[in-house]
């Protein structure tokens, strides 16, 4: 499906968010450390590389479409959501939860062992977490936290509901139609504004990281408990558009009770 047909954006606003997830998550430079790779790894490889920048910047740019006014200005845009960026990226070692740092490193040695170069290898292992870290600095900007108790909090719960194997299970889901795949994008939408409700609510309690998660929890009793063992089971049992579209709103009634 075309951003046009997700969004209903005009041009010029598509224009304008393309080069805000680009420049914010500095993708330029990223893609000119690839092409240095020409004829140094295999063709599949590099094209493999290519295409892990290529799904990140595609998804921002419908989430700062859906997310951003875009009549701030782009140059203001970019330096706020580059600074934010910038500031999580450099301290990924310590907010990831341990699993994360696992699966990280596991890609990163994968990727060097095909002959790529770990500077650009680790920056491409990176980006399913950068993902994350326009939603963090937007949820710093709503409730006035500061973004590294929020990526640290973000994380956790992120691996709580271990929404990361959502996502995943998520792209194996055959869409037949024009509204299948509609229906698609508003479940993935749907549960990111859940994710961040819920994050800013756990941030606004205090403490950081598992700590705020684990105390949100406790809080809310069963009904999160309920909720996390419901979306593991669908994901368990073969995610379908039903299931992902229940488990967003799932994780939707449980930010607003």
């Amino acid at each position: 499906m075309r951003i046009a047909d997700q969004t209903g954006a005009t041009v010029d606003r598509i224009a304008a968010a393309f080069a805000a997830a680009r420049d914010s998550f500095r993708l330029t430079a990223l893609n000119t450390s690839i092409e240095s790779l020409d004829n140094k790894i295999s063709g599949a490889v590099q094209l493999g590389l290519f295409a892990a920048v290529q799904n990140l910047l595609l998804d921002r740019i419908v989430w700062f479409l859906r997310n951003v006014d875009m009549r701030q200005g782009l140059a203001s845009i970019v330096d706020h959501y580059r600074a934010g960026i910038a500031m999580v990226s450099a301290g990924l070692d310590q907010y990831l939860p341990p699993e994360a740092q696992r699966v990280r490193s596991a890609v990163t040695l994968e990727m060097t062992s095909e002959g790529v170069p770990e500077s650009v290898a680790r920056n491409v292992a990176n980006l399913p977490a950068l993902g994350s870290t326009a939603d963090i600095v937007l949820i710093a900007d709503r409730t006035g936290h500061p973004a590294a108790q929020v990526a640290a909090v973000f994380f956790a719960a992120e691996a709580y509901f271990e929404l990361d194997r959502i996502v995943a299970a998520a792209r194996d889901i055959k869409l037949v139609d024009y509204f299948d795949r509609l229906a698609f994008d508003r479940g993935l939408d749907a549960m990111g504004d859940a994710l961040r409700r819920l994050v800013a609510e756990m941030t606004a309690a205090g403490g950081s990281g598992a700590d705020a998660v684990a105390a949100f929890v406790k809080q809310k009793g069963n009904d999160v408990d309920r909720v996390r063992e419901a979306v593991h089971e669908m994901v368990a049992s073969g995610l379908t558009l039903s299931k992902l579209t229940v488990a967003a709103s799932m994780l939707g009634d449980l930010a607003r009770n």
